[in-house]
């Protein structure tokens, strides 16, 4: 089965703690650079390193094509009108996705990022019509592993070599959650 369609238009989603998920926006631009220079996101994640405004309006073209071919379901992190990150969820064949995200200094610490993934998650499952999410990090990424354990993702394991970062295969762990696993009751903060 082909890969799951999202809304033309991304939804404007809002957590109980007022963690509101958007479309990116070009007001974005500024804030998506200083994101993503941070030492914590060049460490962790594949954005270009060093990064410039043009990978930023890269990332923004890439958002919107992915939203208009159905291949990306995108949302800017915003906490008390600020940008503070994105998450998303790459569909893939089979009523799957794997889901990314990340977070500037900002906004850490707060448990916005795990109020943003179980906002996702409770609109994704139902509206995309998903039976699973997988989630990918490089080992010793316990920031994010700690989020994805919070919102209900089973780890799985550690797959050697599993990702490729900065050109160098390194380990990585994997968890998935599935549409019909428990919602966590109490989501606690990250």
């Amino acid at each position: 089965m082909d890969a799951p369609t999202p809304h033309p238009t991304s939804p404007r989603l809002v957590s109980a703690q007022g963690v509101v998920l958007r479309r990116h926006r070009e007001d974005d631009l500024a804030a998506i650079v200083a994101q993503c220079r941070d030492e914590g996101m060049r460490r962790w994640t594949m954005v270009p390193s060093p990064y410039h405004e043009a990978d930023a309006r890269w990332f923004l073209d890439h958002v919107s094509t992915g939203w208009e071919t159905g291949a990306l379901a995108a949302f800017a992190i915003e906490v008390d009108g600020v940008f503070a990150g994105s998450v998303d969820l790459r569909l893939q064949q089979g009523r799957w996705a794997e889901i990314g995200y990340g977070l500037g200094p900002w906004a850490r610490h707060r448990g916005v990022m795990t109020e943003a993934v179980t906002t996702l998650l409770d609109w994704a499952f139902p509206a995309l019509e998903l039976a699973g999410i997988e989630w990918r990090a490089v080992v010793g990424n316990w920031p994010s592993r700690r989020v994805a354990e919070k919102c209900g993702f089973r780890v799985e394991g550690t797959v050697r070599g599993l990702l490729v970062h900065r050109g160098e295969r390194l380990d990585g762990w994997i968890g998935t959650r599935l549409a019909t696993d428990p919602v966590p009751a109490l989501v606690p903060r990250d």
